[in-house]
């Protein structure tokens, strides 16, 4: 197979032209070296790495013919699959600028997000879509010139905004290699691994489905509302590596008898929120396969994925990756010893290159090189970390620190709690006291709930630690990435 990117019509990139080094130029050297290997699996959609490279290449033609230029933002809104893949790599292929869109929002906060966002086009495909064609139009927003220097700028995303107003965050390609390298150095994928990949690509991609297309090793589409299909789709496809959240962790270890996952998967990776008390071992029990506890942070990167022992309590993540260092700093920035809480921030390779709308680059954010992620954490003599919650939620109750964290993760354990909140209330004795917000599975009897919550604490956490009360109702709010608001 010849060069692809020798047949575009725009300059060319990558080390045969001397122009630095795109996120996509792998897939062509994965086409050119083994055209035949499976690339994508999604549904009745089999694409080996050849036929994937030639749909990308088609699609970022269509793109640059129809006017799109290096740096314009592309607003990408799909359902998870061989559509939505091919359609992001031929952005970044074309020279564009991906800006994953949630296929779940409303409108109004679509036509928000692209006039904060400023993106010139729109790609909107729904679950019919077929790979490598796309509904390409402009928004009626004018082009901006790449602020990173031509053809730089690979990713726009806007952060989860969990427990604040969501940023902007720019990656440009050299940034997302970077964090792909580092990555790999403990997931350690190659061409002869094929991942269960469950997580919605809206929120994970840099350190997840392009690292998978950087290493040549194949995604399987495998998330469904049944995990007795997600692990059919398993079997069959003979996965070796899991990347899910806490959700998946859970409902895969409650699979019934001849319902197994292939012996050929042995690495799961849980992420997004921190793992319950006990899916961990569940799974663990059910399977065979530890669980590994990963923090990913848009700005960051992924900096820790922890090994994954038995007996892991939630948060509890390990020593860094490779190549990234830890601070974790007092209220008064000063380092704390080992044992105590403060501050969790981070350096390393692939920080993020700025936040947009209002424009920061990189320098002004950090804070003597490292990236405070307003996270809770303590290091032990080891240099291992724990993480404990967000900063702004911890709970003085009598003067013993309550996290959030800990004490949701063993609410989230319990068979009817779908998901939970932790907040503090004022308390005329202790100043503070534990109030839990649950979200209940279906038909659960409040009052029921209740005292059996209640009972569930009491075997599992500190008296001051226990929720002083409860609040049950709907759906609790959460972000567009699925984690529960912390203000809602």
């Amino acid at each position: 197979m010849t060069s692809t990117a020798a047949r575009l019509p725009w300059p060319a990139h990558g080390v045969c032209s001397g122009m630095p080094a795109r996120v996509t130029d792998a897939l062509f050297a994965h086409a050119r070296a083994r055209p035949d290997a499976l690339a994508v699996v999604d549904g009745e959609t089999r694409l080996d790495w050849r036929s994937l490279a030639s749909l990308v290449e088609s699609a970022a033609r269509s793109l640059r013919s129809g006017g799109l230029l290096d740096g314009d933002r592309v607003a990408l809104r799909a359902n998870d699959g061989a559509a939505a893949l091919v359609a992001l790599l031929a952005v970044l292929h074309a020279g564009g600028v991906h800006v994953p869109v949630d296929h779940t929002l409303a409108e109004p906060e679509v036509r928000a997000l692209i006039a904060t966002l400023r993106t010139r086009w729109s790609i909107d495909l729904d679950r019919s879509a077929v790979p490598g064609v796309i509904g390409f139009v402009a928004t009626g927003l004018p082009g901006i010139a790449d602020p990173l220097g031509s053809g730089a700028s690979a990713f726009m995303r806007q952060s989860s905004g969990t427990t604040g107003v969501a940023k902007g965050v720019l990656l440009s390609h050299a940034t997302i290699l970077e964090r792909i390298v580092a990555a790999n150095q403990v997931l350690r994928l190659g061409p002869d691994d094929r991942v269960m990949w469950l997580l919605p690509m809206a929120y994970h991609l840099a350190v997840s489905i392009l690292l998978y297309i950087h290493h040549g090793t194949a995604i399987i589409f495998a998330n469904h509302m049944r995990a007795s299909v997600t692990a059919r789709i398993a079997r069959a496809e003979s996965v070796t590596f899991g990347y899910a959240s806490p959700y998946h962790v859970r409902q895969l270890a409650r699979l019934p008898p001849g319902e197994d996952l292939p012996a050929s998967l042995t690495r799961m990776v849980s992420t997004t929120t921190a793992l319950d008390a006990t899916a961990a071992a569940d799974f663990r029990a059910r399977h065979g396969i530890p669980v590994c506890q990963a923090l990913g942070i848009i700005e960051v990167g992924l900096p820790f994925v922890s090994p994954g022992d038995a007996g892991e309590v939630p948060g509890e993540l390990g020593s860094p990756v490779s190549g990234y260092q830890v601070a974790i700093r007092d209220a008064d920035g000063m380092d704390c010893l080992p044992g105590a809480c403060g501050e969790l921030s981070i350096a390393g390779p692939g920080l993020f290159d700025a936040y947009v709308e209002p424009w920061r680059p990189r320098s002004e954010v950090l804070d003597r090189g490292f990236f405070r992620t307003g996270d809770l954490a303590a290091r032990d003599d080891q240099g291992r970390v724990r993480l404990l919650g967000r900063c702004k939620d911890l709970i003085n109750v009598g003067g013993v620190k309550v996290f959030p964290l800990e004490v949701e993760t063993v609410l989230d354990a319990h068979p009817d709690v779908v998901a939970s909140r932790v907040q503090s209330r004022l308390d005329p004795r202790t100043g503070e006291q534990v109030h839990a917000d649950v979200e209940l599975a279906a038909g659960v009897d409040h009052a029921l709930a209740r005292s059996a919550l209640e009972r569930w604490c009491a075997e599992r956490l500190a008296p001051l630690k226990r929720p002083a009360g409860f609040t049950f109702g709907t759906a609790l709010a959460r972000t567009p990435s699925g984690k529960v608001k912390r203000d809602g």
